[in-house]
């Protein structure tokens, strides 16, 4: 009898297929890959006859009996065959797929005075889909002033968009929900050298700027005028980088002092999420040592002598992505993309600093005077 653990289910209304001799579920935050995604080849002569999934169909996509995407969408169909193969590949993404091609309703719109979760919930209901945020940068909820809707802007970009000017990272859930924000600290799962992966590769990066400076502006008023509505910037500094080198970001949307802030400490967080990047490779779908399936910012060790430049062989990381799969030569793996921890988690005002190479010290933004 299979090993349950390593089966992939296709859960539709018209039954369940199993028949897989290709399987690939991915995710990465850092990318367009944020929703998720699935490739599926089935070449088996009895298993591709009887295969009737088709672009549009609803499915549940299960691994080792546990759901990874829940009301997705297949939303391709390749099928191919000659004398001596034949074989079916249907790829889909989850339902957060959807807003991500589709418009805005309207094409247009405004939004006065409401909060990040407020507008991009008013923008996902028509596709069932929620928004919320967890444990978000502190100032996240203040309400923007106004928020216009760009011609043809889908709920992805709109989301996008004002997500970066409260320095959020996002990615979908099971149900294809949006969540912002890293997960609540919980267990680590441990990975050692020699003991459970399979291969790993790490790349460190030397970051090119030591500060970061984003510029913004805010329509005048009676009570707010000349330079104060002009001219607002805050800066962040990255130590580590080359000293007196200097990355400027204009906002792409008006923003006040406190947001100008955000939107930089967004920027430094994309930056610290450079400077270490580890793909790791281990045997199966579960996580190890506890069960249960991935989600974007869970939290990782790892220990290895070799991978890392620095007096501890042991570092703490975050999940950025993960690709499952399973092939007739590779086995069932997982393979992890993992980052700097600091790309979800800006540091404190008064933070010292951690003595971990990867924690290059970057500082909040604070305002700056425009010179």
């Amino acid at each position: 009898m299979p090993d349950p653990a390593l089966i992939c289910e296709v859960r539709t209304e018209g039954g369940t297929y199993r028949d897989w001799i290709n399987v690939a579920v991915e995710q990465n935050f850092m990318n367009e890959g944020w929703i998720r995604s699935f490739r599926l080849i089935c070449a088996e002569p009895s298993a591709v006859a009887n295969l009737r999934l088709k672009p549009g169909d609803r499915v549940d996509i299960a691994l080792a009996g546990q759901v990874v995407i829940k009301e997705g969408y297949i939303r391709d169909r390749q099928a191919a065959f000659d004398a001596n193969r034949h074989a079916v590949q249907v790829t889909g993404y989850g339902k957060a797929g959807l807003i991500t091609e589709a418009s805005i309703n309207g094409g247009t719109g405004q939004y006065r005075g409401y909060k990040l979760d407020a507008i991009a919930n008013s923008v996902l209901k028509p596709y069932g889909l929620k928004f919320r945020v967890q444990n978000g940068a502190e100032g996240w909820d203040a309400p923007f002033p106004n928020v216009m809707v760009r011609f043809g802007e889908t709920p992805y970009d709109l989301i996008s968009r004002l997500c970066r000017q409260r320095n959020l990272f996002f990615y979908a859930d099971v149900a294809g929900n949006v969540v912002a924000g890293p997960k609540s600290s919980s267990s680590t799962v441990a990975f050692v050298e020699g003991q459970n992966i399979l291969s790993a590769n790490c790349q460190l990066r030397h970051l090119a700027v030591e500060s970061l400076v984003s510029n913004s502006q805010q329509p005048g008023s009676d009570s707010l005028f000349g330079k104060k509505a002009s001219e607002i910037q805050a800066k962040a500094t990255v130590s580590g980088g080359t000293p007196g080198a200097m990355r400027k970001v204009l906002a792409e949307m008006p923003l006040d002092q406190k947001g100008a802030q955000l939107r930089t400490n967004w920027e430094a967080a994309a930056l610290q999420a450079m400077a270490l990047q580890l793909q790791l490779t281990y045997q199966g779908w579960l996580k190890p040592g506890t069960g249960g399936l991935w989600e974007p910012s869970d939290g990782v060790t790892v220990k290895s002598p070799m991978l890392f430049a620095a007096e501890t062989d042991e570092q703490e990381l975050k999940v950025a992505g993960y690709a499952y799969t399973q092939d007739p030569n590779g086995g069932t793996i997982t393979t992890l993309d993992l980052v700097n921890k600091l790309a979800w988690e800006q540091r404190k005002g008064d933070a010292t600093k951690n003595d971990r190479f990867y924690d290059l010290g970057n500082t909040p933004a604070q305002p700056e005077t425009v010179t």
